[in-house]
């Protein structure tokens, strides 16, 4: 059986590795300072004012940025969804562990063998309707003894629909459906800030 999929991603994060990071400019400030001055008057040798007068002094910096963005495929942007290593499948996965954990029906004994029985395509898929495109800063501890905090930067789509095609065996059609159910909600893609919606879920007998 076969599947034909339409989901909406919400907060879509592009995958470090899909493709050359982009070089983004990142503006720093250095320093702030103010330099006031003193102005004396005179008049018949009496002092007369004071007067203060401030000037405001900024500097900055451009730094260059590795910027994590999306694959681009005859102008539109493409996720590897599909595929066994896949971000979908990745989230089923997920799904099923939950699934196994509460001993649902059909999931009792297990869900790695019946994830392995289904394919997903195609491995990347063109995102459609993409409300734009927009840069998000993420803190991140680095590993090691010093535990640094730096800031990372991804390309970031806040709404997005993907069409996809999932192959499932004969007679499984229930399970699946399930995954497909626990999978809505949960966290998903990079840095596990997006999430997805079946928008249709369309059944072809091959």
């Amino acid at each position: 059986m076969r599947c034909e999929l339409t989901l909406e991603i919400r907060n879509l994060h592009a995958c470090p590795g899909d493709c050359i990071p982009k070089r983004l400019k990142v503006p720093t400030d250095l320093f702030s300072q103010v330099d006031v001055t003193t102005t004396k008057a005179e008049i018949e040798e009496q002092l007369a004012r004071e007067e203060e007068k401030a000037r405001s002094t900024e500097k900055t910096r451009i730094k260059i940025e590795p910027c994590f963005s999306f694959k681009v495929n005859e102008g539109a942007p493409v996720f590897r969804l599909g595929g066994p290593y896949g971000k979908l499948m990745g989230l089923f996965k997920e799904a099923g562990s939950i699934l196994y954990g509460e001993k649902a029906e059909g999931f009792k004994t297990g869900y790695k063998s019946f994830l392995k029985s289904i394919v997903v395509k195609p491995q990347w898929v063109k995102l459609e309707e993409v409300s734009g495109i927009e840069i998000n800063k993420i803190p991140q501890i680095t590993a090691g003894i010093s535990k640094a905090l730096i800031l990372q930067y991804y390309e970031e789509i806040s709404r997005c629909k993907a069409r996809l095609s999932v192959q499932v065996p004969s007679g499984e059609r229930e399970k699946f459906v399930k995954i497909l159910e626990q999978s809505e909600g949960l966290p998903f893609g990079p840095k596990r800030r997006g999430e997805i919606k079946v928008l249709e879920a369309n059944w072809e007998a091959e």
